[in-house]
């Protein structure tokens, strides 16, 4: 089991922030901490958390919110005397009022910043435990907040809310944010056959109401406006059915309702979708916790918006202190295949083919190499096919040796990555052979049988059949050595799919176990990339994803305005840095110009899907260019961006402004696509006053002038002379050139 021990497996959920949270001493006196502009003050009577920009107070003798507030020039206070959250507990509704703060502690969080977690004690209803954690960081309007149970007794948890907000009149808006984009397009209806909300459309689905009227419906993200200011929630969970957000007139709130999970049929979605078309409260689905066991429900963020362009960046800012992971050039070996070693899910790539790939990879810049489906033997035992470990059909075996040294020394100075299924295994493995209780049951050895009836077509060659969570601490034995011991430094983590499986747990167990594995293993390894697949519904996809790793986001080759879509249409509320698409894929560059191409790849995680061997020596020199430009000024590319002009599926103009309002820095890329018009106006958002700017053009990096704070925002003249050409400067403070 490589020496994960169950005791250690069981904080499903939490997170390693939140364990430590669990093991503090309690302290009923008062205290008083400072980090930076954050502040937090614990009396006898009240928790006190803010900055300079914001301030959260709750009653310790019930707990409730007793200020939310915006405390900038023109803000407000958005919350007095509401409660925190709500259990839904099996026909009982508790919400915080019914808890005391026993005692609170103080901690000053790495890299700034304060998390005071309050111990809870209910005062009505079943006896129960429990930790409200909120956390504040320098110079973010707004708070994390998060909610972990600990009960003494078994206790079946219907749903709970996150966190709410009396906010009062407002207009609502809810975003749903889904991934499954090997699918969706504007205007998709939604699969076939569907129980339930369909969940239809684009990977997007954003709603409004008149100010005060009531909104509520499947979604990660709610803004409420009055004033021309805002209140609005995101909650760090992906698009189950069960993640829904609302507003009743007055109160905001982000809510989970396991009732509406019924099924994930993951890469099957595309075909049906159920989910429990029945109303709040109706029988349904259940978390049962078992006694001294903390559960942990998902973080939450609330934060103030001083305008529209306001409200993403603070969320951006908070997002950031946990997205720490590298933004590099990567290259994929998927698509380097012509079912030379195997026609199935399983790639081409052998030493020899490694040897021969890795000098265009080096050209075009790339930073990390990653191997995809076929390095492994077996999946399931994930090990190299090597002499040591054989693949099962007898071929001569890929690599030399079992710990990738001869493709780290082929790839070198690059970065080594590779492809994994870990929920899946193929039934000729040796791990599953001796371990057959280890599959979900009963679909997971159903899937092994079918699997073995046909081994070698399609994702059957990857392996079909479905583990369990007792399975996951194998899984992360392996994972550990390979960081360790062969040095791999990212991961890209595919077929993941949920599952109810008889004796280990429900499709949420599943799905938290996985989570809890991954931010162990980044906890202990900070250095190594985790990207998930997300071409398919129901994995991690958004904001449980993007604070882990980069997303591949979309299978296939899809042209340019789909690309370009893709980021405009997530843009701004997710970091389109985090998603990955296929750069100079389905040989575009012989329908668009390379600049064209490599200036839509700037923002996004720049991923070379294809085999770069069959690029022409004057794309990958030119690519190269742009990737060299992408080094210089990442800070500026790779970071949050606002939509400009209009959808790129309409065609003609559109834009993408990456951008930090604080800094000023960030770039403008511009896409003429086709239009009529050479030049087009163009006016920035959110651009901070009173200053200058120098603008470097890309790829050359050459001085293209300077801009006021004002030009900025009513806009500059972008002129592109090809029909099909892009624009692409970096704005940035002048630079002071040293003495």
């Amino acid at each position: 089991m490589g020496g994960v021990s169950r005791a250690r497996w069981i904080s499903r959920g939490l997170g390693a922030a939140a364990v430590v949270a669990c093991a503090l001493p309690p302290v009923a006196g008062a205290q008083e901490g400072h980090s930076g502009d954050v502040y937090a003050r614990v009396t006898p009577t009240e928790v006190v958390l803010g900055n300079d920009l914001a301030e959260r107070r709750w009653d310790r003798a019930a707990l409730r919110t007793g200020l939310l507030e915006d405390k900038r020039p023109g803000g407000r206070v958005w919350s007095r005397g509401r409660r925190d959250f709500t259990l839904s507990l099996a026909g009982i509704e508790l919400g915080s009022e019914a808890f005391r703060v026993n005692a609170a502690e103080v901690e000053e969080l790495e890299g700034g910043g304060l998390r005071v977690t309050m111990q809870l004690q209910s005062t009505a209803g079943p006896a129960l435990t429990a930790l409200r954690i909120a956390e504040a960081y320098p110079g973010v309007a707004g708070f994390r907040t998060r909610t972990v149970l600990e009960p003494a007794v078994p206790v079946a948890l219907a749903g709970a809310t996150l966190d709410e907000a009396a906010v009062g009149p407002a207009a609502p808006t809810i975003h749903a944010f889904r991934a499954g984009a090997d699918w969706r397009e504007p205007g998709w209806a939604g699969p076939p056959l569907a129980i339930g909300y369909p969940h239809a459309g684009t990977w997007r689905h954003s709603r409004s109401a008149p100010a005060g009227a009531p909104l509520e419906g499947p979604a990660q993200w709610l803004s409420a406006e009055a004033g021309g200011r805002s209140l609005f929630m995101v909650m760090e969970r992906n698009d189950f059915p069960s993640s829904r957000a609302g507003y009743d007139g007055g109160v905001a709130r982000l809510e989970v309702d396991y009732g509406r999970d019924v099924i994930l049929f993951g890469p099957l979605e595309e075909n049906v979708h159920v989910e429990s078309p029945l109303p709040p409260g109706s029988p349904g689905r259940m978390r049962i916790l078992a006694p001294g066991e903390p559960f942990a429900l998902e973080w939450a963020f609330t934060g103030f918006g001083a305008d529209a362009d306001d409200e993403p960046w603070q969320f951006a800012k908070a997002l950031e202190r946990r997205a720490t992971w590298r933004r590099d050039v990567v290259f994929n070996s998927n698509g380097t295949d012509s079912n030379a070693i195997s026609t199935g899910a399983k790639d081409d790539m052998d030493i020899a083919t490694v040897r021969e790939v890795a000098p265009v990879a080096r050209a075009l810049g790339v930073e990390t190499f990653v191997l995809d489906d076929g390095w492994q033997a077996r999946s399931g035992d994930w090990q190299p096919d090597s002499p040591q470990h054989r693949e099962p059909r007898g071929t001569p075996p890929r690599f030399p040796d079992d710990e990738l040294a001869a493709v780290r020394d082929a790839i070198a100075p690059m970065r080594m990555g590779l492809w994994m299924s870990p929920l899946h295994f193929h039934p000729s493995s040796a791990t599953y052979a001796a371990h057959p209780d280890w599959a979900c049951q009963p679909v997971g050895t159903g899937l092994a049988v079918y699997n073995t009836l046909d081994p070698e077509s399609g994702s059957n060659e990857a392996g079909i059949g479905q583990w369990s969570a007792a399975a996951l601490p194998h899984v992360e034995a392996r994972i550990r050595d390979a960081i360790e011991n062969w040095g791999v430094e990212y991961w890209k983590f595919d077929f993941l799919a949920w599952l109810d499986c008889a004796g280990e747990g429900d499709l949420h167990d599943l799905h938290d176990d996985f989570l809890a594995m991954i931010d162990r293993l980044h906890a202990d390894h900070p250095g190594v990339v985790f990207s998930i697949d997300e071409t398919n519904d129901y994995r991690t996809f958004p904001f449980e994803s993007v604070p882990r790793g980069p997303t591949w986001f979309q299978n296939g080759s899809p042209d340019l305005d789909r690309l370009l879509h893709n980021l405009w249409n997530l843009s701004p509320y997710l970091p389109v840095s985090a998603l990955g698409q296929h750069a100079l894929g389905g040989r575009a560059y012989e329908r668009h110009p390379v600049d064209t191409l490599m200036a839509a790849a700037l923002p996004s995680h720049i991923t070379f899907f294809t085999d770069i061997r069959e690029l022409p020596a004057a794309v990958v020199s030119r690519a190269s260019e742009w990737i060299e430009f992408y080094k210089a000024h990442r800070g500026a590319l790779a970071q949050m961006a606002y939509p400009l002009l209009a959808d790129p599926l309409e065609g003609g103009w559109t834009a993408l402004q990456p951008w930090n309002p604080e800094t000023g820095e960030g770039a403008l890329l511009a896409f003429r696509q086709g239009s009529e018009d050479a030049t087009r106006t163009i006016a920035l958002r959110n651009v901070p006053p009173g200053r200058t700017f120098e603008l470097i053009r890309a790829p050359d990096g050459a001085p293209a002038g300077t801009a006021t704070s004002a030009e900025l925002a009513a806009g500059i003249d972008v002129t592109i002379e090809e029909e099909d050409g892009a624009a692409a400067l970096v704005v940035r403070a002048p630079r002071t050139a040293a003495r």
